[in-house]
């Protein structure tokens, strides 16, 4: 063997031994703990698409779907973006103190094994239901914000405390999207309930009572909860119409709220035992549009706009037909109010 020959693979031994070594330090970096690591680093909230909390006896499953997600637990309702976002943000940001230890004795001690009343367990499946995490959340840290945190995917993981208070709620009805109606009550220019109907005569901005004499003055708190139901009108519960629980309910129109595009909402109320309920329908006014040759730009942007329309009360209708939601008091009282509720006494 040559001299030339002989060094090169002394070199190639050296370069071996060398790679190796830095292989075994940079695995011992990685596993090394670090005050401030993040516990989910490697998270990817975009490959979630079921998450399931459980807290006690409350438990709420989420499913991705094309435009966001449900919840099992109320049957397939919509879950507001807002709330899965919060819950996939507060899992995406603990950030850990420090490493505890490990073994059952200490998972028992820190609520962690078996679940307690306030342990929180946190299962994340992607697409083709393999489980990508499983967390679980324990006691809080007596002499500090934070909870002690441990992974249950996979091997076995340390027990660490989280740098901060860890939040998550496993109530279904907290994820809800619980807004029905989200139009500005400006666009307001018709309400008709049981004994009244309200116009806004063209140029003004204030309803007006239908029949009522010049001396008859409104109470504008009551005209601003009739025009603010198309506002913000959100339920406290909501079930399927054919659901035992509200099925044999007697629904009758109470509030039918028209907007100057030509669309509105019809608010049908039932009630039992202090409970209120009610089922919303959307509708047009514009039945039929025709196009002709001499209509301008700003004709067929104008049509464009009433199909538009259409077509979003057809999808509000085909989504909210199915379901009967149940009012908080505020909104049930406005649903009752009646023509003399409306006139100011001193007017009259």
């Amino acid at each position: 063997m040559t001299r030339i020959n002989r060094n090169l693979m002394i070199a190639a031994g050296i370069l071996l031994v060398i790679s190796i070594l830095t292989y075994r330090q940079s695995v011992a970096r990685g596993d090394r703990f670090q005050r401030g690591q993040i516990f989910l680093a490697n998270l990817n909230a975009d490959e979630i698409a079921r998450i399931h909390v459980v807290q006690g006896e409350d438990e709420v499953t989420l499913e991705r779907q094309a435009d966001g997600f449900t919840i099992d637990e109320k049957v397939g309702y919509p879950a507001s973006n807002a709330s899965v976002n919060r819950l996939l943000r507060t899992l995406m940001e603990v950030g850990l103190e420090r490493e505890i230890g490990s073994g059952a004795d200490l998972a028992e001690e820190l609520e962690l094994e078996p679940l307690a009343d306030e342990t929180i367990e946190v299962a994340l499946h992607d697409a083709a239901e393999k489980e990508m995490v499983r967390i679980r959340v324990g006691k809080a840290f007596e002499d500090g914000p934070g909870r002690y945190v441990q992974r249950l995917d996979g091997d076995t993981s340390p027990i660490y405390l989280s740098s901060a208070s860890v939040s998550l709620s496993a109530d279904a009805g907290s994820y809800l999207e619980k807004e029905i109606l989200d139009r500005d009550q400006s666009e307001v220019v018709r309400v008709e309930g049981r004994d009244f109907e309200l116009v806004r005569p063209e140029g003004e901005t204030q309803l007006e009572l239908v029949g009522g004499s010049d001396s008859v003055k409104l109470k504008s708190s009551e005209l601003n909860r009739l025009q603010g139901l198309v506002s913000g009108l959100r339920f406290d519960e909501v079930y399927l119409s054919d659901d035992a629980e509200v099925a044999e309910l007697l629904f009758e129109p109470a509030v039918k709220i028209e907007l100057e595009d030509g669309s509105g909402y019809v608010l049908s109320y039932a009630s039992r035992d202090d409970h209120n309920f009610i089922r919303v329908q959307g509708y047009h006014t514009v039945t039929q549009v025709a196009i002709t040759r001499d209509d301008s730009e700003e004709d067929l942007a104008g049509k464009a706009e009433i199909l538009t329309r259409a077509d979003e009360i057809e999808a509000f209708n085909k989504f909210h037909g199915s379901w009967t939601y149940e009012l908080g008091d505020w909104a049930a009282e406005s649903l009752r109010l009646s023509r003399s509720d409306l006139i100011d006494s001193e007017s009259t």
